[in-house]
């Protein structure tokens, strides 16, 4: 759209103020409070400051009043940039995550052409009003996918949604806010990480289970992220259900190796029968022990890298992979927490400890083997571990 030809259609708009294309606002009514027109008033000695929520289900409105148009509900704990106050309502900074719309007629080359143009929750004309773009303002949009006709846009800087005053208490300063946003990005990626680590930990036959980590982990969470009692909550209800999980296991195996040593059998027997669950298992179900490991590591990876998939994870490691080279041999020792399924020896000398999740290293026992490997924590174990990403 040329801007002669806005040019006239703003022309035509003035002579018909409801011209049914365009989705700009009305000029200014003297008689109307500025608040009607654009709730952001904020007193001049007003202080802003961090608010906490201190309710359920508490909502957020366009306007300061319980009859205007609900945007979101807060939940118990979460925290809010107060910019200014009106009646029983405080004035609040937008969602991060909310987004505006406006109508495409009104923008070419991402310059805004036209007085007062309506930005609005949703892309339709009949959606809620949260601000005005008059000609010159430059905007950064992407065409709608639900309604071509209009620009996605950030929500304009300047707009303001209103939380009744009784659910809000003082935090701190302004700043607060972004600090716990990102404990919480945290927190939350340690419950999933710490989840994973657990379920691959139960997976694996009672001696080789690392319940110390485990502890460690949901210890951590409990008591570094306290002002997060939703993310304290679900790790406690979560490590309750593992230690359930492990007294369950140990009191099988305690029970299998009293039954067999009664029968005054062979200490092979009795290993046998205490690993027989990770003995017993297909090369691929044993690979997929190794999962939530690598799911584990690729979270952490991926909470710096963002809007990376497991993929592209494996491939950044097989740019910093390493070559070694030995023959390959299965490692069924009886130990707790071993770093691998897999050594790797040259000249009977054991030079490695390895596993993988995208290689049947099964294959290739016995054989003498060129590895590409990413290294892995050995758990304090006599060689360094890896990660196999190819055999060549």
């Amino acid at each position: 759209m040329s801007k002669a030809f806005v040019l006239i259609l703003s022309v035509i708009a003035g002579a018909f103020p409801a011209f049914v294309f365009a989705d700009a606002a009305p000029p200014i009514d003297p008689s109307i409070t500025a608040v009607e027109q654009m709730p952001t008033q904020k007193s001049a000695s007003f202080k802003a400051f961090t608010g906490k929520i201190i309710g359920n289900n508490v909502r957020m409105r366009i306007a300061a009043g319980l009859d205007s148009h609900i945007i979101s509900e807060l939940s118990k704990d979460d925290y809010i940039v107060v910019k200014g106050e009106s009646g029983e309502f405080y004035a609040v900074e937008a969602p991060s995550d909310l987004k505006a719309y406006i109508f495409r007629g009104f923008v070419i080359d991402d310059i805004v052409e036209g007085n007062r143009v309506n930005v609005r929750l949703a892309p339709d004309r009949d959606a809620p009003i949260i601000g005005h773009y008059s000609t010159g303002r430059s905007i950064d949009g992407k065409i709608c996918e639900d309604n071509t006709k209009w620009l996605e846009i950030k929500i304009p800087q300047e707009s303001r949604f209103y939380v009744a005053k009784e659910y809000v208490e003082y935090a701190g300063k302004p700043e607060l806010k972004e600090v716990q946003d990102k404990r919480k990005a945290t927190v939350t990626q340690l419950l999933e990480s710490t989840n994973l680590l657990s379920q691959g930990e139960m997976r694996k036959a009672f001696p080789e289970i690392d319940i110390d980590r485990i502890t460690h982990s949901y210890q951590s969470i409990i008591t570094d992220y306290a002002d997060f009692p939703r993310s304290v909550t679900r790790a406690v209800e979560e490590f309750s259900a593992i230690q359930e999980d492990y007294l369950h296991k140990k009191v099988a195996f305690l029970e299998a190796k009293a039954s067999k040593m009664s029968k005054s059998i062979s200490s092979e027997d009795v290993y046998e029968v205490a690993y027989q669950p990770s003995e017993a298992i297909s090369p691929t179900d044993r690979m997929k022990v190794w999962e939530p490991a690598e799911e584990a590591l690729y979270l952490s990876w991926s909470s710096m890298h963002h809007a990376k998939t497991m993929d592209d994870f494996y491939s950044d490691q097989k740019m910093k992979c390493r070559a070694v080279s030995g023959i390959l041999e299965a490692y069924k020792e009886p130990v707790k927490n071993k770093p691998g399924d897999f050594i790797l020896k040259d000249h009977d000398m054991t030079i490695a400890y390895v596993y993988s999740t995208q290689v049947n290293l099964d294959d290739f026992v016995g054989k003498r083997v060129s590895l590409l490997v990413s290294p892995r924590p050995n758990n304090n174990f006599a060689f360094p571990a890896y990660y196999v990403i190819a055999v060549e």
